[in-house]
Protein backbone atom coordinates (compact mmCIF):
# COMPACT_ATOMS: atom_id res chain seq x y z
CA UNK A 1 0.00 0.00 0.00
CA UNK A 2 2.15 3.19 -1.37
CA UNK A 3 1.58 6.11 0.02
CA UNK A 4 -0.13 6.55 3.48
CA UNK A 5 -2.48 9.00 1.87
CA UNK A 6 -2.92 12.03 3.72
CA UNK A 7 -6.03 14.16 3.31
CA UNK A 8 -4.86 17.51 3.24
CA UNK A 9 -2.39 16.01 0.23
CA UNK A 10 -5.63 14.69 -1.15
CA UNK A 11 -7.55 17.75 -1.36
CA UNK A 12 -5.05 19.71 -3.00
CA UNK A 13 -6.55 20.95 -6.30
CA UNK A 14 -4.90 19.16 -9.37
CA UNK A 15 -5.22 21.98 -11.15
CA UNK A 16 -2.58 23.61 -9.24
CA UNK A 17 -0.05 21.23 -10.17
CA UNK A 18 -1.00 19.71 -13.17
CA UNK A 19 0.93 21.33 -16.29
CA UNK A 20 0.18 19.11 -18.69
CA UNK A 21 0.39 20.10 -22.00
CA UNK A 22 -2.38 17.82 -23.05
CA UNK A 23 -4.25 16.52 -19.73
CA UNK A 24 -6.47 14.32 -21.80
CA UNK A 25 -3.29 12.65 -23.04
CA UNK A 26 -4.67 12.59 -26.61
CA UNK A 27 -2.15 11.98 -28.92
CA UNK A 28 -0.43 14.14 -29.95
CA UNK A 29 0.84 13.28 -33.35
CA UNK A 30 4.62 13.74 -32.95
CA UNK A 31 4.60 17.64 -31.85
CA UNK A 32 8.25 17.39 -31.00
CA UNK A 33 8.78 16.22 -34.80
CA UNK A 34 11.79 14.60 -35.52
CA UNK A 35 13.54 14.94 -32.18
CA UNK A 36 11.31 11.95 -30.75
CA UNK A 37 12.84 9.16 -33.29
CA UNK A 38 16.39 10.33 -32.97
CA UNK A 39 17.31 7.19 -34.84
CA UNK A 40 20.45 5.27 -33.66
CA UNK A 41 23.65 7.20 -31.56
CA UNK A 42 26.89 7.39 -33.25
CA UNK A 43 29.08 5.60 -30.94
CA UNK A 44 30.67 8.28 -28.99
CA UNK A 45 27.33 9.82 -27.91
CA UNK A 46 26.32 9.08 -25.04
CA UNK A 47 22.74 10.21 -23.02
CA UNK A 48 20.88 8.33 -19.95
CA UNK A 49 17.04 7.15 -19.83
CA UNK A 50 14.85 7.92 -17.15
CA UNK A 51 11.38 5.33 -17.36
CA UNK A 52 9.10 7.29 -14.61
CA UNK A 53 6.37 4.75 -14.10
CA UNK A 54 3.23 5.84 -12.43
CA UNK A 55 0.08 3.20 -12.12
CA UNK A 56 -2.16 5.50 -10.47
CA UNK A 57 -5.45 4.00 -11.25
CA UNK A 58 -6.34 3.39 -7.83
CA UNK A 59 -6.48 5.56 -4.81
CA UNK A 60 -3.34 6.72 -5.05
CA UNK A 61 -4.47 8.67 -8.40
CA UNK A 62 -4.39 12.51 -6.80
CA UNK A 63 -1.02 11.90 -5.32
CA UNK A 64 0.94 10.58 -8.04
CA UNK A 65 -0.94 13.58 -10.30
CA UNK A 66 0.45 15.67 -8.07
CA UNK A 67 3.60 13.91 -8.23
CA UNK A 68 4.07 13.98 -12.10
CA UNK A 69 3.53 18.32 -12.04
CA UNK A 70 6.25 18.36 -9.21
CA UNK A 71 7.97 16.21 -11.81
CA UNK A 72 7.64 18.76 -14.85
CA UNK A 73 8.90 21.72 -12.06
CA UNK A 74 11.84 20.39 -11.60
CA UNK A 75 15.03 19.65 -14.26
CA UNK A 76 13.12 18.80 -17.49
CA UNK A 77 15.29 18.34 -20.16
CA UNK A 78 16.26 19.50 -24.25
CA UNK A 79 15.72 18.36 -26.84
CA UNK A 80 17.88 19.91 -29.09
CA UNK A 81 20.43 16.93 -29.70
CA UNK A 82 20.56 13.13 -29.72
CA UNK A 83 22.91 13.14 -26.75
CA UNK A 84 20.70 14.60 -24.81
CA UNK A 85 19.18 12.28 -21.81
CA UNK A 86 15.47 11.31 -22.23
CA UNK A 87 13.03 11.51 -20.00
CA UNK A 88 9.71 8.97 -20.21
CA UNK A 89 6.51 9.05 -18.12
CA UNK A 90 4.23 6.06 -18.60
CA UNK A 91 0.85 6.78 -16.66
CA UNK A 92 -2.63 5.52 -16.06
CA UNK A 93 -4.43 7.80 -13.16
CA UNK A 94 -7.94 8.11 -12.53
CA UNK A 95 -9.58 10.65 -14.62
CA UNK A 96 -12.87 11.21 -12.62
CA UNK A 97 -13.93 7.85 -10.60
CA UNK A 98 -12.69 3.97 -10.93
CA UNK A 99 -15.98 3.23 -13.27
CA UNK A 100 -13.89 5.06 -16.06
CA UNK A 101 -11.41 3.41 -17.87
CA UNK A 102 -8.75 5.24 -19.09
CA UNK A 103 -5.67 4.84 -21.29
CA UNK A 104 -2.29 4.23 -20.53
CA UNK A 105 -0.28 6.66 -21.94
CA UNK A 106 3.64 6.49 -22.79
CA UNK A 107 4.82 10.15 -23.41
CA UNK A 108 8.21 11.95 -23.47
CA UNK A 109 8.94 15.32 -21.16
CA UNK A 110 11.43 17.92 -22.57
CA UNK A 111 11.92 21.69 -23.33
CA UNK A 112 11.55 22.77 -26.59
CA UNK A 113 13.95 25.79 -27.75
CA UNK A 114 11.85 28.41 -26.13
CA UNK A 115 11.97 26.69 -22.87
CA UNK A 116 8.19 25.37 -22.92
CA UNK A 117 7.65 22.18 -21.45
CA UNK A 118 6.42 19.49 -23.66
CA UNK A 119 3.93 16.39 -23.18
CA UNK A 120 4.86 14.49 -26.19
CA UNK A 121 2.70 10.93 -26.24
CA UNK A 122 4.73 8.13 -28.03
CA UNK A 123 1.98 5.10 -26.92
CA UNK A 124 -1.24 4.94 -26.45
CA UNK A 125 -2.84 1.70 -25.48
CA UNK A 126 -6.67 0.65 -25.27
CA UNK A 127 -8.68 1.59 -22.25
CA UNK A 128 -9.13 -1.74 -21.39
CA UNK A 129 -5.01 -2.18 -20.64
CA UNK A 130 -4.43 -1.72 -17.25
CA UNK A 131 -0.81 -0.50 -15.86
CA UNK A 132 -0.08 -3.52 -14.03
CA UNK A 133 -0.51 -5.61 -17.21
CA UNK A 134 3.18 -7.31 -17.35
CA UNK A 135 2.99 -7.53 -21.00
CA UNK A 136 2.30 -3.26 -21.04
CA UNK A 137 5.71 -3.39 -18.66
CA UNK A 138 7.44 -5.16 -20.97
CA UNK A 139 6.51 -3.08 -24.09
CA UNK A 140 7.54 -0.19 -22.31
CA UNK A 141 11.13 -1.12 -21.68
CA UNK A 142 11.15 -2.45 -25.25
CA UNK A 143 10.13 1.14 -26.98
CA UNK A 144 12.76 2.82 -25.03
CA UNK A 145 15.29 0.75 -26.35
CA UNK A 146 14.49 0.45 -29.61
CA UNK A 147 13.53 4.78 -30.04
CA UNK A 148 16.04 5.70 -27.75
CA UNK A 149 19.51 4.41 -27.54
CA UNK A 150 21.00 4.75 -24.69
CA UNK A 151 24.41 4.05 -22.77
CA UNK A 152 21.79 3.30 -19.77
CA UNK A 153 18.38 2.91 -18.64
CA UNK A 154 16.67 3.38 -15.09
CA UNK A 155 13.43 2.88 -13.47
CA UNK A 156 11.09 5.06 -10.84
CA UNK A 157 8.04 2.95 -10.21
CA UNK A 158 5.39 4.69 -8.06
CA UNK A 159 2.20 2.95 -6.85
CA UNK A 160 0.95 0.90 -3.92
CA UNK A 161 2.90 -2.63 -2.73
CA UNK A 162 3.60 -4.78 -0.23
CA UNK A 163 6.77 -6.19 -1.39
CA UNK A 164 6.83 -10.21 -2.01
CA UNK A 165 3.26 -10.58 0.51
CA UNK A 166 0.52 -11.83 -1.68
CA UNK A 167 -3.48 -11.24 -0.32
CA UNK A 168 -4.70 -15.26 0.63
CA UNK A 169 -7.94 -14.34 0.26
CA UNK A 170 -7.48 -13.39 -3.42
CA UNK A 171 -5.13 -15.63 -4.24
CA UNK A 172 -7.48 -18.93 -3.20
CA UNK A 173 -9.61 -17.51 -5.07
CA UNK A 174 -7.27 -17.59 -8.03
CA UNK A 175 -7.29 -14.01 -8.30
CA UNK A 176 -4.13 -12.12 -8.81
CA UNK A 177 -2.37 -10.79 -5.44
CA UNK A 178 -0.95 -7.90 -4.49
CA UNK A 179 2.88 -7.50 -4.24
CA UNK A 180 3.88 -4.33 -6.43
CA UNK A 181 1.39 -2.02 -8.32
CA UNK A 182 -2.39 -1.77 -8.28
CA UNK A 183 -4.94 -1.11 -11.37
CA UNK A 184 -8.29 -0.99 -10.13
CA UNK A 185 -10.62 0.05 -13.20
CA UNK A 186 -14.58 -0.74 -13.21
CA UNK A 187 -14.38 -3.41 -10.80
CA UNK A 188 -11.35 -5.28 -12.52
CA UNK A 189 -8.22 -5.10 -10.03
CA UNK A 190 -4.59 -6.53 -10.93
CA UNK A 191 -1.53 -6.24 -9.06
CA UNK A 192 1.49 -7.96 -10.38
CA UNK A 193 3.18 -9.92 -8.20
CA UNK A 194 7.18 -9.91 -7.11
CA UNK A 195 7.96 -12.35 -10.02
CA UNK A 196 5.79 -10.27 -12.52
CA UNK A 197 7.51 -7.41 -11.84
CA UNK A 198 10.92 -8.74 -12.13
CA UNK A 199 9.79 -10.92 -15.79
CA UNK A 200 8.77 -7.80 -17.35
CA UNK A 201 11.94 -6.01 -17.07
CA UNK A 202 13.68 -7.47 -20.37
CA UNK A 203 17.42 -6.11 -19.67
CA UNK A 204 19.40 -4.83 -17.26
CA UNK A 205 18.51 -1.36 -15.44
CA UNK A 206 21.48 1.09 -14.00
CA UNK A 207 18.69 1.39 -10.91
CA UNK A 208 15.04 0.67 -10.08
CA UNK A 209 13.42 2.75 -7.43
CA UNK A 210 10.42 2.01 -6.07
CA UNK A 211 8.15 4.50 -3.99
CA UNK A 212 5.77 2.08 -3.05
CA UNK A 213 4.86 1.04 0.27
CA UNK A 214 6.87 -1.96 2.22
CA UNK A 215 8.99 -2.69 -0.73
CA UNK A 216 12.26 -2.66 0.84
CA UNK A 217 12.16 -6.59 1.80
CA UNK A 218 15.25 -8.44 1.44
CA UNK A 219 13.35 -11.06 -1.04
CA UNK A 220 12.95 -7.89 -3.05
CA UNK A 221 16.27 -7.40 -3.52
CA UNK A 222 17.94 -10.79 -4.37
CA UNK A 223 14.99 -10.88 -6.51
CA UNK A 224 15.90 -8.15 -8.54
CA UNK A 225 19.63 -8.86 -8.65
CA UNK A 226 20.08 -9.75 -12.33
CA UNK A 227 17.92 -6.68 -13.43
CA UNK A 228 19.61 -3.80 -11.35
CA UNK A 229 22.71 -3.29 -9.76
CA UNK A 230 20.87 -0.78 -7.59
CA UNK A 231 17.55 -0.64 -5.87
CA UNK A 232 16.12 2.35 -3.79
CA UNK A 233 13.00 1.52 -1.37
CA UNK A 234 11.46 1.56 1.68
CA UNK A 235 10.58 -1.41 4.55
CA UNK A 236 7.50 0.82 5.85
CA UNK A 237 4.76 2.48 4.72
CA UNK A 238 5.77 5.86 2.61
CA UNK A 239 3.46 8.69 3.25
CA UNK A 240 1.66 10.75 0.51
CA UNK A 241 4.18 13.34 -1.26
CA UNK A 242 6.52 10.10 -1.91
CA UNK A 243 9.88 10.66 -2.97
CA UNK A 244 11.09 14.34 -3.55
CA UNK A 245 9.50 14.74 -7.21
CA UNK A 246 11.37 18.29 -7.71
CA UNK A 247 14.94 16.69 -7.85
CA UNK A 248 14.33 13.58 -9.11
CA UNK A 249 15.07 14.29 -12.80
CA UNK A 250 17.90 16.23 -11.85
CA UNK A 251 19.44 13.83 -9.71
CA UNK A 252 18.80 10.83 -12.66
CA UNK A 253 19.35 12.42 -15.65
CA UNK A 254 20.50 16.35 -15.00
CA UNK A 255 24.02 15.16 -15.31
CA UNK A 256 26.22 12.32 -17.13
CA UNK A 257 26.06 9.89 -14.74
CA UNK A 258 22.59 9.17 -12.56
CA UNK A 259 22.53 9.25 -8.72
CA UNK A 260 19.84 7.27 -7.44
CA UNK A 261 21.74 7.93 -3.86
CA UNK A 262 20.72 11.22 -4.00
CA UNK A 263 17.46 10.63 -4.23
CA UNK A 264 17.56 8.30 -1.23
CA UNK A 265 18.96 11.43 0.48
CA UNK A 266 16.15 13.52 -0.83
CA UNK A 267 13.96 11.75 -0.10
CA UNK A 268 14.76 11.63 4.14
CA UNK A 269 15.86 14.92 3.64
CA UNK A 270 11.87 16.22 3.24
CA UNK A 271 10.79 14.49 5.96
CA UNK A 272 12.76 15.85 8.83
CA UNK A 273 13.01 19.07 7.06
CA UNK A 274 10.80 21.94 10.08
CA UNK A 275 8.71 22.45 8.18
CA UNK A 276 7.39 19.07 7.75
CA UNK A 277 3.81 18.41 9.33
CA UNK A 278 4.14 14.57 8.95
CA UNK A 279 8.01 13.59 9.84
CA UNK A 280 7.79 9.70 9.15
CA UNK A 281 10.30 8.11 6.78
CA UNK A 282 12.16 5.09 5.72
CA UNK A 283 14.73 5.01 3.19
CA UNK A 284 17.53 1.47 2.07
CA UNK A 285 19.70 1.34 -0.74
CA UNK A 286 21.00 -1.80 -1.83
CA UNK A 287 23.64 -3.05 -4.09
CA UNK A 288 22.40 -6.54 -5.38
CA UNK A 289 25.73 -7.30 -6.76
CA UNK A 290 27.01 -7.70 -3.27
CA UNK A 291 24.00 -9.56 -1.64
CA UNK A 292 25.76 -13.19 -2.32
CA UNK A 293 28.03 -12.96 1.27
CA UNK A 294 24.26 -11.94 2.87
CA UNK A 295 22.16 -14.85 1.63
CA UNK A 296 25.60 -17.13 2.50
CA UNK A 297 25.50 -15.73 6.42
CA UNK A 298 22.15 -16.10 6.61
CA UNK A 299 21.50 -19.48 5.51
CA UNK A 300 24.06 -20.77 7.80
CA UNK A 301 22.35 -19.29 10.65
CA UNK A 302 18.82 -19.89 9.25
CA UNK A 303 20.10 -24.11 9.40
CA UNK A 304 21.35 -23.47 12.72
CA UNK A 305 19.08 -21.45 14.65
CA UNK A 306 15.49 -22.83 12.58
CA UNK A 307 13.92 -23.76 16.11
CA UNK A 308 14.85 -20.49 17.85
CA UNK A 309 13.24 -18.85 14.75
CA UNK A 310 10.63 -20.48 14.55
CA UNK A 311 9.55 -20.25 18.20
CA UNK A 312 9.65 -16.26 17.94
CA UNK A 313 6.41 -14.52 18.64
CA UNK A 314 5.78 -11.51 16.73
CA UNK A 315 6.07 -9.32 19.65
CA UNK A 316 9.13 -10.09 20.02
CA UNK A 317 10.52 -8.83 16.83
CA UNK A 318 11.24 -5.49 15.34
CA UNK A 319 8.50 -4.83 12.90
CA UNK A 320 7.75 -2.11 9.90
CA UNK A 321 4.24 -2.65 9.84
CA UNK A 322 1.49 -0.90 11.90
CA UNK A 323 -0.23 -3.63 13.64
CA UNK A 324 -3.51 -4.20 13.01
CA UNK A 325 -3.82 -1.91 9.92
CA UNK A 326 -3.77 -4.46 7.09
CA UNK A 327 -3.49 -7.80 8.63
CA UNK A 328 -2.42 -9.92 5.63
CA UNK A 329 0.91 -7.49 5.76
CA UNK A 330 1.50 -8.74 9.16
CA UNK A 331 4.85 -10.37 8.10
CA UNK A 332 7.61 -7.93 7.51
CA UNK A 333 9.84 -7.95 10.15
CA UNK A 334 13.52 -6.57 10.60
CA UNK A 335 15.96 -9.12 9.20
CA UNK A 336 18.93 -8.87 11.89
CA UNK A 337 16.58 -8.35 14.28
CA UNK A 338 15.23 -11.46 14.24
CA UNK A 339 18.38 -13.55 14.54
CA UNK A 340 19.64 -11.48 17.04
CA UNK A 341 16.16 -12.84 19.31
CA UNK A 342 16.89 -16.25 17.90
CA UNK A 343 19.94 -16.08 19.67
CA UNK A 344 22.60 -16.12 17.56
CA UNK A 345 26.34 -15.28 19.16
CA UNK A 346 28.16 -11.78 19.26
CA UNK A 347 30.52 -13.02 16.57
CA UNK A 348 27.81 -14.64 14.05
CA UNK A 349 26.35 -10.81 15.12
CA UNK A 350 29.37 -8.99 14.28
CA UNK A 351 29.33 -11.53 10.75
CA UNK A 352 26.10 -10.43 9.71
CA UNK A 353 26.49 -6.81 10.17
CA UNK A 354 29.00 -7.26 7.72
CA UNK A 355 27.38 -8.49 5.31
CA UNK A 356 24.96 -6.39 5.79
CA UNK A 357 27.20 -3.15 5.55
CA UNK A 358 28.36 -4.80 2.22
CA UNK A 359 25.33 -4.57 0.17
CA UNK A 360 23.24 -1.71 2.36
CA UNK A 361 24.95 1.40 0.41
CA UNK A 362 22.39 3.69 2.35
CA UNK A 363 20.16 3.41 5.17
CA UNK A 364 17.97 6.34 6.90
CA UNK A 365 14.87 6.12 9.30
CA UNK A 366 12.95 8.24 11.43
CA UNK A 367 12.29 7.43 15.44
CA UNK A 368 8.98 6.72 14.44
CA UNK A 369 6.81 5.76 11.38
CA UNK A 370 3.73 7.35 12.70
CA UNK A 371 2.65 5.02 15.98
CA UNK A 372 5.58 2.32 14.89
CA UNK A 373 8.80 2.63 17.05
CA UNK A 374 11.71 1.72 14.81
CA UNK A 375 14.34 0.52 16.87
CA UNK A 376 15.80 -2.49 15.96
CA UNK A 377 16.35 -1.25 12.37
CA UNK A 378 18.56 -2.77 9.44
CA UNK A 379 16.72 -1.40 6.98
CA UNK A 380 15.55 -4.92 5.40
CA UNK A 381 12.55 -6.54 6.55
CA UNK A 382 12.19 -10.70 5.88
CA UNK A 383 9.32 -12.92 6.27
CA UNK A 384 8.98 -14.23 9.89
CA UNK A 385 7.95 -17.76 9.62
CA UNK A 386 6.45 -18.04 12.77
CA UNK A 387 4.12 -15.14 11.65
CA UNK A 388 2.44 -16.75 9.06
CA UNK A 389 -0.30 -19.25 7.59
CA UNK A 390 -0.14 -22.44 5.90
CA UNK A 391 -0.76 -20.48 2.70
CA UNK A 392 2.14 -17.93 3.57
CA UNK A 393 4.90 -20.77 4.18
CA UNK A 394 3.74 -23.01 0.74
CA UNK A 395 3.45 -19.33 -1.19
CA UNK A 396 7.19 -18.09 0.03
CA UNK A 397 8.43 -21.97 -0.79
CA UNK A 398 7.10 -21.75 -4.05
CA UNK A 399 7.62 -18.10 -5.01
CA UNK A 400 10.07 -16.15 -3.17
CA UNK A 401 13.96 -16.77 -4.49
CA UNK A 402 15.49 -15.59 -1.47
CA UNK A 403 14.05 -18.88 0.40
CA UNK A 404 15.32 -21.40 -2.52
CA UNK A 405 18.86 -19.52 -2.11
CA UNK A 406 18.77 -19.55 1.80
CA UNK A 407 16.11 -22.30 3.12
CA UNK A 408 14.49 -19.79 5.55
CA UNK A 409 11.57 -21.86 5.43
CA UNK A 410 11.89 -25.65 4.28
Amino acid sequence: MRKLSIIATLLLPLLLVSCFKDPNFEPGGGESGPQTQPGRLPDHEVRNVMIMYSAGFNSLSRPLTVDLGELEEGFVPNASTRADNILLVLSRHQVSDDSTPVAPVLYRIYKDREGTVINDTLLQWDKTMQATDPALMEEVFRYAREHFPAKGYGLVYSSHGSGWIPDPDRATKGESVLSLGQDSDTGRVHEMELYEFVDAIPYELDYVLLDACFMACVEVAWALRDKTPIVGFSPTEIMSDGFNYQTLAKRLIGASEPDPLAVCEDYFAQYIAPEQRNPYASITMVDTRKMDPLAEVCRTLFEKYRTSIAALRTDQVQTYFRPRRNPWLDHLFDLRDMLVKAGITAEETAALNQALSQCILYERHTDYFMTLPLVNVCGLSVFLPSSGNDFFKSYYKEHVAWNTETQLVE
